[in-house]
């Protein structure tokens, strides 16, 4: 699904849960339509949860062979972030959507700070043949977890690096560079 589909999917299930809220109190729902309102909690938490996903990861680089990696630094930035109950309140409580999205950005600027430790193990240099010109054209920098090169101010992608050779900057194993 993409974000507009998950977007709305949410929306309309906190539409109905804000709709069932004007007419009976919480504790009603609770009890009298507790099979009813178990299944719609359950549709809002799988519906949140594809969403905030989609916002926090959505165009994030990892390379496949990094991902075992990196999966420490989210799982700590995860475990130590209040943005997760605090996106369930904006649902449960207030219904807002729109909190939920502030939340879930804040939420993905706290695992991209999480994984720079990461990123910065798979800096290196890419030096191509024109490094040995005359004169010398001045290697990019390179993140190989991302497949990513430094040009023009930002980052774009670069996943053919035959051309050339990476220099890391921080030593690897012989495992980890023939990997």
């Amino acid at each position: 699904m993409e974000r507009d589909e998950l977007r709305t999917t949410l929306v309309n299930h906190l539409e109905t849960l804000r709709r069932n809220l004007q007419v009976v109190s919480m504790e009603v729902l609770k009890t009298k339509y507790k099979k009813p309102f178990d299944v719609l909690r359950q549709d809002i938490c799988k519906a949140a949860t594809a969403y905030t996903r989609f916002l926090v990861f959505d165009g994030m680089r990892i390379k496949h062979k990094y991902f075992d990696e990196a999966v420490p630094y989210i799982d700590a930035a995860v475990k130590q972030t209040k943005r997760l109950k605090q996106i369930s309140d904006a649902a449960f409580q207030r219904q807002d959507i729109d909190e939920i999205e502030s939340l879930a950005l804040a939420l993905r600027k706290e695992i991209e700070a999480a994984l720079q430790p990461f990123y910065m193990g798979h800096m290196c240099l890419y030096v191509t043949p024109e490094c040995f010109d005359d004169p010398p054209k001045t290697p990019e920098i390179y993140n190989d977890a991302t497949a990513c090169v430094w040009r023009d101010g930002t980052w774009q992608l670069l996943e053919d690096t035959s051309k050339g050779f990476l220099l890391f900057v921080q030593s690897k194993s012989k495992e980890e560079s023939a990997a």
